[in-house]
């Protein structure tokens, strides 16, 4: 066909194929694109005249997933999403608003900055290149972009610099005060596995609720795929040198010195077959992937080359099904599923090193076969899943009418002790703790028992409970109450005591002002950033965006935008 075109290229025919071909690419490849840019929407998030397009976009949330795939247990999708948002407009903010203030950095200046960080500094204090590249070898992240980040740093530096000047004499007392109070409370824990239900919910009942709470159905999106996989070992077998290529090579080598050919032979064989097998598996890698682009079927690429097959159904993004945890299972799995989640279907990845679970070289490579989005259970194969979701809710709402229950009558001025001694609920008294969450250590101080001290810091429950109310429990009176779910328990509390530690180090108030000058700084920063978002008219393609990320909350973009 392509020798037809190049010999007629100068006829009427050929010409007016080649122009319905170009339209044909154009009316169902690209009138999107085209449309979006005449319109001016081609762009998910716009910072000034920055504009970030859905394939940047989808780029560094692939790059994010890949550094954190393996280190992180539960990806969370939407909030990942938020964190790139956030990210692409703090740093383009810091961009334009570092050239509006003309804030150059220099390489000599980035050199210090760099140099100076202790991590990259050896036993003797000096700078050490080699910590620096181990570093980023060890997250994954070029040079050049710890570069760009550590140059935002360096900006974002300057842009505060002068908040530190400012001045808190009046509120450094009110703060430090606030700073050493410290707060007891009694919980009492409500799990909704313990309330009965005697409503036996019937087809219609059920089909409200699967119809009314379509997120408790939602199967994620999954990919089934194949992986292609062959060991170093396996190419190496075939490689051999002659002992008069060894010679050969001994006589041309110039760093032979003294040594005789006898002593430097199986150094020699073992150098040049490495060479060898290195060459060996680059063809073989070409050949293949070439094959595969040409159109040839896995089976029969795989019984030409003697590659390995595993065939992989179902994975999900969230790593939370088994066969998702069957690919994490080997050494390389969290690259493999990184791959396989930015292929398209039918298609297939280049070839990547790894090691087996017995630390021996092999490359692999993804062909993902299909992909089944992301959809809801069908209610008629969901029966029994719907009545377990019911009534996990009925239980759940039935806790939290009981917790409401306890609330209003604390505010009739009841105690919560009381109230869980006589519904014989158990009762757990958290010891005093201050606004970060640290549990008292003053033992003299009132409302806090050596044993119930001990206690508190021991128990993962206590220390849960007492991280997840803190901020609201310092907002609250002694005997209010509230509650919160944790865990799927609702949690009631009441504050017992408010107390101050009777004696203050000197170290502790100077702490305590520099905590205070520091949460300021960095407010009134929030508030210049919040301040040149409007300036630099940040805005985000909401429609562009849902496109992409068909799941994405839309609280988390009220919140941001």
């Amino acid at each position: 066909m392509l020798r037809f075109i190049r010999a007629h290229s100068k006829s009427v025919v050929v010409k007016a194929f080649l122009v319905v071909l170009a339209l044909t690419f154009v009316l169902f490849f690209g009138i999107s694109d085209v449309i979006r840019r005449i319109t001016g929407k081609d762009y998910i998030l716009k910072i000034g005249n920055v504009k970030i397009n859905p394939f940047e976009f989808k780029n560094e949330k692939a790059r994010r997933l890949g550094l954190l795939r393996g280190r992180v247990q539960d990806l969370d999708d939407k909030n990942l999403t938020a964190s790139i948002l956030h990210q692409l407009i703090w740093e383009n903010i810091i961009d334009q608003a570092s050239m509006d203030y003309g804030l150059v950095i220099s390489d000599e200046i980035m050199k210090k900055y760099i140099s100076g960080m202790k991590m990259f500094r050896d036993k003797e204090g000096r700078f050490d290149s080699r910590l620096l590249r181990n570093f980023l070898q060890s997250i994954r992240v070029p040079e050049t972009m710890f570069l760009e980040s550590s140059k935002k740093s360096i900006q974002e530096s300057l842009i505060k610099y002068p908040f530190s000047y400012i001045s808190l004499e009046t509120e450094q007392d009110i703060y430090r005060k606030a700073q050493q109070e410290r707060r007891s409370l009694v919980t009492v824990d409500l799990n909704p596995a313990l309330f009965k239900i005697t409503d036996n919910p019937d087809t219609e009942v059920l089909e409200r609720f699967y119809s009314a709470n379509p997120e408790l159905f939602m199967e994620e999106e999954s990919r089934s795929l194949r992986i292609l996989t062959f060991s170093e070992a396996s190419v190496a077998k075939n490689v051999q040198v002659s002992d008069e290529e060894l010679l050969d090579a001994y006589e041309r080598a110039p760093e032979r010195a003294d040594r005789s050919f006898d002593d430097i032979k199986e150094e020699l064989r073992a150098n040049m077959k490495q060479d060898r097998v290195l060459s060996a598996v680059n063809e073989k890698t070409r050949v293949i992937e070439d094959a595969l682009m040409a159109g040839e079927t896995i089976e029969d690429v795989c019984g030409k080359h003697g590659l390995a097959i595993v065939t992989v159904d179902h994975v999900t993004a969230n790593n939370n099904s088994a066969e998702s945890s069957r690919v994490l299972s080997v050494p390389y799995g969290g690259d493999v599923l990184s791959v396989a989640f930015s292929l398209d279907e039918g298609t297939d990845s280049s070839f990547s090193e790894g090691q087996d679970e017995k630390n021996h070289k092999l490359f692999w490579l993804v062909h993902l076969d299909k992909i089944t989005p992301r959809h809801i259970m069908d209610f008629e194969k969901s029966t029994k899943r719907i009545l377990e979701e019911w009534v996990k809710k009925e239980r759940f709402e039935s806790a939290t009418k009981k917790a409401l229950e306890l609330i209003e009558k604390i505010k009739g001025g009841e105690i919560l002790a009381r109230l869980a001694a006589k519904n014989k609920y158990k009762i757990t008294e958290i010891p005093a703790f201050d606004r970060t969450g640290t549990v008292e250590e003053h033992p003299q101080q009132p409302g806090t028992k050596g044993k119930d001290k001990q206690k508190g810091q021991q128990d993962p429950r206590q220390k849960k409970i007492m991280e997840v109310v803190c901020e609201d429990a310092f907002s609250m009176g002694v005997q209010e109450a509230n509650s919160v779910t944790i865990d799927g328990h609702i949690v009631v509390y009441q504050v017992k005591t408010i107390s101050y530690p009777k004696d203050i180090e000197k170290k502790e108030t100077s702490q305590s002002n520099q905590r205070l000058l520091g949460e300021v700084v960095n407010d009134l920063f929030q508030q210049l950033v919040g301040h040149l978002s409007k300036k630099y008219k940040v805005s985000c393609n909401h429609e562009l965006l849902k496109e992409i990320n068909d799941d994405i909350d839309q609280n988390i973009l009220d919140e941001i935008f």
